[in-house]
């Protein structure tokens, strides 16, 4: 029989008899490969989020212009896409709206009805550039400029690809990437 009182005997290692952790200099180097894997992660990650925010932003403006195009056809008036608080080389930059007018004027009318949607200003490190600050449908849904329109969604730095969007003058949107550092979406 045995006495249940006395502990077990413990299994020594080969080490004499102790068990053996990590070292400091072991932990330090797994924590190097952590930081530097990190690093890495957060870089491409940075690029992730700029390539979204760039597509979003294309996504959205095309989306202004096709419900300005169905507009002008379901109400049998003009009606644009304009930009808000355009700056040089960043037209659409500080936002745009889609709003009617009824007058063809090239100016938004200004009854409380007029505007049908408004997009707020895009953040500073994209672009929104293009010729033109306003960009208009007749009622057929054609451009009310007769000429096709240009307009560049791209980072401010280039560094990521960017969108060219073309206006055809029947309406319609041709949209073509652009890659990183490459004209219009340079940087320069």
């Amino acid at each position: 029989m045995t006495n249940r009182s006395q502990p077990m005997p413990r299994a020594h290692s080969q080490h004499g008899g102790r068990d053996r952790g990590f070292t400091l200099i072991e932990l330090m180097a797994s924590l190097s490969v952590m930081v530097i894997l990190a690093g890495l992660a957060a870089a491409s990650m940075n690029s992730t989020m700029s390539n979204n925010r760039i597509y979003a932003t294309q996504t959205e403006l095309i989306a202004s212009l096709a419900l300005a195009r169905s507009e002008a056809a379901r109400r049998g008036v003009t009606v644009l896409v304009t930009a808000t608080a355009p700056a040089s080389g960043n037209a659409f930059g500080g936002g745009w709206r889609v709003c009617v007018d009824a007058d063809g004027d090239g100016a938004c009318d200004s009854d409380s009805t007029a505007v049908l949607r408004t997009h707020e200003a895009i953040a500073s490190s994209i672009v929104v550039g293009g010729s033109s600050t306003t960009i208009g449908f007749n009622p057929m849904g054609f451009l009310t400029q007769g000429a096709s329109a240009d307009i560049t969604v791209c980072a401010s730095d280039g560094a990521v690809a960017g969108y060219d969007l073309n206006i055809q003058p029947n309406g319609m949107v041709d949209v073509a990437d652009v890659a990183a550092h490459a004209s219009p979406c340079s940087g320069s």
